[in-house]
């Protein structure tokens, strides 16, 4: 399979398919992505119950992009976020900010590969990369995986960190949410993502208000046409 005006063959995101794929003749679906380019990218997010990369959020002038090349040098020449609060949280150390990109480093399945001098990820959902890519966009780039540790440098503090990974739960159509448990200054850790039915099904109910703002948030996302998820530890 290749397409011409991009000089592009077709890659196997999954090492499972080579086997299989030059017996492919046919292709019938109608899932979207399948068939159509499916261009996944980090629009917008709301931590702890703050918004981030709204337009509001933006002054009357010009938008101007974030910048990440002058102190990260991982960050995507392609990767443009617009509302410089976030970066700021993470310059004034917001533990909620880092929680949260800690968690889209450690919680996947991507395999990252250097290429030409540059860090790229593999994974079967381009949902996943493009969470992963933006956490190394912002300053905690997952380096290298074995089965039992996660290599993770955080370029704010210069710290290359590896994390005990304990147990990795897939995601599937019947548990809706991927999970990965850690061990982390010797405290077991479950970082969870996934539809937000689910994760709000096993909130804490001390965190009755919290849901009702990340409701709002999300209604507001699926209304621009986003596609989200929930993060949560």
């Amino acid at each position: 399979m290749y397409y011409e005006p991009n000089n592009v063959a077709a890659i196997a995101r999954t090492t499972t398919l080579n086997e299989e794929l030059g017996q492919v003749e046919y292709i019938f679906s109608d899932k979207t992505g399948t068939l159509t380019q499916n261009v996944m990218t980090f629009l917008k997010c709301s931590i702890n119950g703050v918004r981030y990369g709204d337009p509001q959020s933006f002054s009357s002038g010009p938008k101007v992009p974030v910048d990440l090349h002058s102190w990260n040098r991982y960050a995507d020449s392609n990767f443009v976020f617009y509302d410089q609060t976030l970066l700021q949280k993470f310059q004034e150390g917001n533990q909620h900010c880092q929680e949260f990109f800690l968690l889209l480093s450690l919680c996947h399945t991507v395999i990252p590969k250097e290429d030409k001098g540059q860090l790229v990820y593999n994974s079967q959902s381009p949902d996943e990369a493009a969470l992963v890519s933006a956490a190394k966009n912002f300053g905690f780039v997952f380096k290298s995986r074995t089965p039992f540790l996660l290599t993770v440098q955080n370029i704010h503090t210069g710290n290359e960190v590896s994390y005990e990974i304990l147990n990795i739960l897939d995601f599937n159509n019947e548990r809706k949410r991927m999970s990965v448990i850690t061990r982390i200054d010797r405290k077991i850790v479950l970082y969870c993502k996934g539809a937000d039915n689910v994760i709000f099904e096993r909130m804490d109910s001390g965190s009755a208000s919290l849901k009702t703002v990340l409701l709002d948030h999300l209604s507001d996302y699926a209304q621009d046409g986003l596609r989200t998820l929930v993060c949560a530890k």
